[in-house]
């Protein structure tokens, strides 16, 4: 380290880096009673670890977000297994808190070595899923689409312990109607909501690799979907689901209000905010904020089990600390907007974000913000042959 590094105060001087990026340890801890935290590791931008937590109980253990897919995550996850004394064929359940790989990717060869259950939102499906989910005609795909978003928009209604737990019978009722949401996702070409372009096509050798492994990936398909207000039996005890849209229309928490434990997923995190995936229906920020607010609420809350990150016991406390920041970039973004004039999310998302971070996510969570400026009075937009043009009002 050079002297310039370690005088504090100083611009120069590199940051540390956030608790989120901070390379997977092996080290296995008992984080609330009858949870451990095992880091896996990712590769991923801004990202060095992935918590999968497991749950124990007698009949063995439940484990929370399995890393990504691939041989050396499965290595990871078997080390880490043994480490503490269980093996794949222990585990009995499989919960997934959202459709990010880093959380899904050995979801699905877990559930076919060990048969395990795999849990995840109804609105949960990525782009490994089967192929007959790319049968729904597009009109369908929107119409329900939608229907999740709007029951997923607002929560003016009852509070978490008003909502009646999902009945057994119910779950499969309720299968069939949320599997006609699921279609295959194209992870590059095509357009996005306001008129740029998605990922670009990866070069042919990337492309050979990611068929082959949809040939040796197994989908991560729920063998259970669960809802907002769900009851899950976890390390001997009740957790609720908490669905937990904005970063994906499919997150979820689950509380254990016993312990006064959230597993967060990437909903709240330590030290980074997550990104927030703009829609094409709906404002997906203000499910956030709303959701942020439901999860801070909830009550005697004192542990918060994030994805990415250390254990953290103000869960209120950080949740209204991720709230400024986005009201802080909602105020940027409108003085931005006014200075530019009519600009497109492209422009705009430049006038936000380094170069270093110009892109599609970039892009994405600009048009999350934009979108919640319009809809509440504070910007107006118009259709530009086909791209989405925004000016503040």
């Amino acid at each position: 380290m050079t002297d310039t590094a370690s005088r504090p105060g100083d611009p120069k001087a590199p940051r540390p880096p956030k608790q989120e990026q901070e390379k997977a340890s092996e080290e296995i801890t008992e984080v609330a009673p009858g949870v451990l935290r095992m880091q896996l590791p990712i590769w991923m931008p801004g990202l060095g670890h992935v918590n999968m937590y497991g749950l124990m109980d007698d009949r063995g253990l439940t484990v929370v977000d399995p890393g990504l897919p691939g041989p050396s995550s499965w290595k990871a996850l078997k080390a880490r297994l043994a480490s503490a004394g269980y093996r794949v064929k222990d585990i009995h359940t499989v919960v997934v808190t959202h459709s990010h790989p880093d959380h899904f990717g050995a979801a699905g060869r877990i559930r076919k070595e060990a048969g395990a259950q795999l849990i995840a939102h109804q609105a949960f499906t990525t782009w490994t899923m089967d192929k007959r989910r790319a049968t729904l005609s597009d009109a369908d795909a929107e119409r329900l689409e939608q229907q999740a978003i709007d029951e997923a928009a607002h929560y003016d209604g009852p509070s978490l312990e008003e909502l009646p737990s999902l009945r057994d019978d119910d779950q499969a009722a309720m299968d069939d109607i949320t599997a006609e949401t699921q279609r295959m996702s194209v992870p590059w070409g095509g357009t996005t909501p306001w008129g740029g372009s998605k990922h670009p096509e990866p070069p042919l050798s990337r492309r050979l690799m990611i068929r082959a492994m949809r040939l040796l990936f197994a989908p991560p398909d729920p063998t259970r979907r669960v809802r907002h207000g769900s009851s899950i039996t976890l390390a001997g005890r009740e957790w609720r689901v908490v669905h937990t849209p904005g970063h994906t229309l499919d997150h979820l928490c689950l509380y254990d209000p016993e312990n006064g434990v959230l597993l967060s997923g990437d909903h709240v995190l330590p030290t980074i905010t997550p990104h927030i995936a703009g829609s094409a229906q709906g404002d997906a920020l203000n499910s956030y904020l709303a959701t942020l607010d439901l999860v801070g609420s909830l009550d005697d809350v004192r542990l918060g089990l994030p994805a990415h990150g250390h254990p953290f016991t103000d869960v209120p406390g950080r949740v209204e600390a991720i709230k400024e920041h986005h009201f802080e970039r909602m105020e940027k973004l409108h003085e931005v907007s006014e200075a530019l004039g009519p600009a497109n999310v492209v422009a705009l998302s430049h006038e936000l974000f380094p170069e270093k971070h110009w892109g599609v996510m970039a892009e994405s969570e600009t048009f999350a913000h934009l979108e919640h400026l319009r809809q509440s009075g504070r910007a107006e937009r118009w259709d530009d042959d086909g791209t989405f043009v925004y000016r503040a009002g």
